[in-house]
């Protein structure tokens, strides 16, 4: 992204949309709850504004989002131990490395894996947002769904074999496109 100096509110907010996607996708991929990922992209615009309004100076606005979106992310993590998640910034510093190096490989596979995603029945989407998005342990998903876990497991795994597939082939066609 260009160089920002002081830019008016109008060509701050149109620089951040622009991001909007990669921003998002990045957050999600590390948080994967929509809400979540919806309130830290938020909280990011706020504190850009902030800092707009204080007159710092940003050289490069996909690093200065990407940087408070990860810290904000780990705040989450941390808010959320409960779920067993390590919280690692040294993780993020690798995301965040591999989006610096190749950010327009990322966010294809990021819109395939999603577009597969939405492809997907319902029952098996249904799956994949209990364990991804809600966090929830196969023994309360084998609760909540009267299953057993070790069903659930072997649907999850062909499911994620499915999805690999799906992606790989729509990153294949777009290979393919001149």
């Amino acid at each position: 992204m260009e160089s920002m100096s002081t830019p008016s509110a109008k060509e701050l907010a149109s620089r951040f949309m622009a991001e909007r996607h990669a921003l998002l996708g990045f957050i999600y991929s590390m948080v994967r709850n929509l809400t979540a990922a919806e309130d830290i992209f938020q909280e990011v615009w706020l504190r850009l504004q902030e800092a707009s309004e204080r007159g710092e100076v940003i050289t490069d606005l996909t690093k200065w989002c990407r940087g408070v979106a990860k810290n904000l992310i780990l705040h989450y993590w941390r808010e959320k131990r409960t779920r067993k998640v390590v919280v690692d910034s040294e993780l993020l510093d690798l995301v965040e490395q591999a989006l610096n190096e190749q950010p327009d490989k990322w966010l294809e596979k990021q819109r395939a894996l999603m577009e597969c995603i939405e492809q997907l029945p319902q029952k098996a989407k249904q799956l994949v947002q209990m364990k991804y998005e809600e966090g929830l342990s196969f023994a309360a998903m084998a609760e909540r769904l009267q299953r057993s876990m070790e069903s659930l497991k072997m649907a999850l795994c062909r499911i994620r074999q499915a999805l690999l597939k799906c992606a790989q082939r729509k990153l294949q066609a777009m290979e393919a496109l001149p």
